[in-house]
């Protein structure tokens, strides 16, 4: 996936992903939201044959890059495990 990083200050960060990709705003939004530091996380979608979805993230006390980072890690933890977790039962109920 092509990020591409179109703002970054000491306390905010606005990137943008590329079109088809937009569906992994909603829970990287819905996580931003829930940590401490972030004052702001929102996203974009924009006009779909112009824009590209874009994530603005504005933290306080923390870098945002170090914010975005731990939670991308913990998604993918999260979303990996779910997958094990899958992979398991699908074995055990192959007919």
């Amino acid at each position: 996936m092509e990020v591409r990083v179109v703002e970054k200050e000491h306390d905010s960060l606005r990137i943008e992903i590329p079109r088809g990709e937009e569906t992994l705003l909603i829970p990287l939004v819905e996580t931003l939201q829930a940590e401490e530091k972030v004052v702001e996380a929102r996203y974009y979608l924009g006009h779909p044959f112009l824009d590209r979805p874009t994530l603005y993230l504005k933290t306080k006390g923390e870098k945002p890059q170090q914010v975005l980072k731990r939670v991308l890690k913990d998604l993918s933890d999260l979303y990996g495990d779910m997958l094990a977790e899958f992979d398991k039962k699908a074995e055990k109920t192959k007919t």
